[in-house]
């Protein structure tokens, strides 16, 4: 009895020393390239990996880079926990849950890229800003960061109507779990989870709504024939590197192409969050959203249009107005008809 007691805790120890091992290497030479890990514990990266998808997604494509003849594969569930070291502009799939319903704890790491989105009332899609390679800061507090004034266009009349979204099908995290509670469209059906970010997508996450089971978004394309995809993702990828979620987001929209080859897709940007709910994670200033936004952007093509709902919620410091949402992230159930009716103002405007 005695021998098996030493053998199970040598066991353990070696256990032990393999997992930290592996955690070392992964902190060390994968992970700090990347900015990400860097407050976990070397042990507890290998668990971490496996129950995080975004993470894992990038860590494959870190490791992907180094082999010229391996092209990057995909996958997150949560938003990450580290913080955001370098930022620097030259490029750039937008929202947590929760956004998003599961969020952020620490501050992560995003990497040189660009930054996009402006604020027009009248135009569905703005040509972006390029931000300077400093790493990000909070513009100062202004008078109109908290008050909304509503647009004196009426959406309602001057957009697509009800009818248009019968054959829409809306891909999205909680923010559009909050267009199916508060603002169903039409006969539109929604695939959408609360925290869900590509990386989860890929990684085959199920949903379900009135016209169809809990399925994957492979099997339900796979299987039904839409007009029209909107794609609403990205608040809560912001944490992660720009690259993985380049790659993911690409890779998402090759897959809807390929699966539904008749629809027109509409790709929205990720909507801000307001100035408190940022607080000090940079990874959801402006200018980051912006970055990520300019990602989202540059996958517009014949057939994929792009709108930013920025135009019609962000203040003039690009947060989300604090008169219009009750947990800084999400707008108010009256605000979603708004922004519903805005989208179809959007599609109108670019003559979908």
């Amino acid at each position: 009895m005695k021998n098996r007691y030493l053998a199970l805790l040598c066991a353990i120890v070696i256990t032990l020393i393999l997992v930290t091992g592996i955690g070392i290497y992964l902190k060390f030479i994968v992970l700090l390239p990347l900015g990400l890990g860097q407050e976990d514990l070397a042990v507890a990266l290998p668990f971490r990996i496996l129950a995080d998808e975004g993470l894992r997604y990038s860590v494959r494509l870190a490791m992907n880079a180094t082999d010229p003849t391996t092209a990057p594969t995909t996958e997150i569930t949560t938003a990450p926990t580290t913080q955001a070291t370098t930022q620097a502009a030259t490029e750039t799939t937008a929202a947590p849950t929760t956004e998003p319903t599961t969020e952020p704890t620490t501050e992560p790491t995003t990497e040189p890229t660009t930054a996009p989105t402006t604020e027009p009332t009248t135009e569905a899609t703005t040509a972006p800003t390029t931000l300077p390679s400093s790493a990000p800061t909070q513009p100062p507090v202004t008078g109109e960061s908290w008050r909304f004034i509503e647009p004196q266009i009426d959406f309602a009349a001057n957009g697509k109507g009800d009818a248009w979204f019968d054959d829409v099908l809306f891909i999205g995290d909680s923010r559009v779990v909050g267009f199916r509670d508060y603002a169903r469209t039409g006969g539109a059906e929604y695939f959408c989870n609360g925290g869900m970010s590509v990386f989860q997508v890929l990684a085959g996450i199920q949903c379900a709504d009135q016209g169809f089971e809990a399925q994957s978004l492979e099997t339900l394309l796979s299987n039904r024939r839409y007009g029209k995809i909107i794609i609403s993702l990205g608040i809560n990828e912001c944490g992660y590197p720009l690259s993985s979620f380049r790659s993911a987001y690409g890779e998402l929209l090759q897959k809807v192409k390929v699966l539904q080859p008749g629809a027109t897709i509409i790709l929205q940007g990720i909507l801000g969050v307001t100035r408190n709910y940022a607080g000090d994670r940079s990874y959801f200033y402006p200018e980051n959203i912006r970055k990520f936004n300019e990602v989202i952007k540059s996958n517009t093509e014949s057939g994929v249009y792009y709108i930013d709902p920025n135009t019609l919620f962000a203040d003039p410091d690009g947060y989300l107005y604090t008169a219009i949402s009750g947990d800084g992230c999400h707008p108010t159930g009256k605000y979603y008809r708004m922004w519903a009716d805005w989208i179809s103002y959007a599609i109108a405007q670019l003559g979908i």
